[in-house]
């Protein structure tokens, strides 16, 4: 009986690449639910990382200007 690729990334065999992968600290629940997205909630799921990263980096530039401005006046 064939195991499907989630089994085999949830319970790899020793030495598989999936095993050293696991052992090297990745975790693989994440990849298999990942795998169970569609390709657009995955995309969506990435857009919206997107977007967050975005904000956080206009935050710190606004404050890292906001500290410049505040350095420069004292």
């Amino acid at each position: 009986m064939k195991r499907t690729i989630e089994e085999k990334l949830l319970n790899p065999k020793p030495g598989s690449k999936a095993a050293a992968a696991r052992e090297f600290g990745i975790d693989l629940t994440l990849l298999v639910e990942n795998l169970r997205l569609t390709p657009d909630q995955r995309v969506r799921n990435l857009q919206q990382a997107m977007y967050g990263i975005e904000e956080l980096l206009k935050s710190s530039k606004r404050k890292k200007a906001k500290n410049d401005t505040t350095r420069t006046n004292t």
